[in-house]
């Protein structure tokens, strides 16, 4: 369903995206669960201005519970300890839902990159964002650096795409709802 009380363009739409996005990790990162509110917010903001509701709510329900999954699987291996101790803190699954967010906007680009050219990104950007909340003490990576890291890379080169996949065939089916449901209400006029 689209948003008419809010209309943004698309340009200034990508722009707060990816703003929004990056201000979600850096406040996860920085603040975990004292972040907690503004990753909330943040959220909501997206949400206030979004034109594909719908569609968003489904791609951030789908990729976020995938992500969060991966995530505790490896933290149940041993490959991550975070500060709370939890194996998969609030904090982290509300940075799951705003990066769910970024694949139809400021990461839509990625739809048409070649699989080789995801999972390249996915394996390289993916381990550096963990490796760099490692840095600023989000997460602990009790395994060692070194296999962490290896075990990133694989996680993420497979991941990205996934990522990307579950976005496009949820663009696909609300297009095409919403192409259908015009086409309904033309034959009923």
């Amino acid at each position: 369903m689209t948003n008419p009380l809010v209309n943004i363009s698309p340009r200034i739409f990508l722009l707060f995206n990816f703003i929004s996005f990056q201000s979600a990790w850096l406040v996860a990162v920085k603040l975990q669960q004292q972040g907690l509110l503004i990753l909330i917010a943040i959220l909501v903001m997206h949400f206030l201005v979004a034109q594909q509701r719908q569609r968003d709510w489904m791609t951030l329900i789908v990729i976020t519970v995938i992500g969060s999954l991966v995530d505790l699987m490896a933290a149940y291996a041993g490959l991550f300890v975070y500060k709370e101790g939890n194996l998969l803190p609030l904090w982290l699954l509300l940075l799951w839902a705003n990066f769910a967010l970024t694949f139809h906007y400021s990461m839509g680009w990625l739809v048409r990159c070649p699989l080789f050219i995801q999972a390249i990104l996915g394996g390289a950007f993916g381990s550096l964002s963990y490796f760099a909340a490692h840095k600023l003490g989000a997460v602990d990576y009790p395994a060692g650096i070194p296999l962490t890291i290896i075990s990133l890379v694989v996680i993420w080169s497979l991941a990205l795409p996934v990522y990307v996949f579950i976005a496009r065939t949820i663009r696909g089916r609300y297009h095409e709802s919403k192409t259908q449901s015009l086409s309904d209400r033309e034959n009923s006029y």
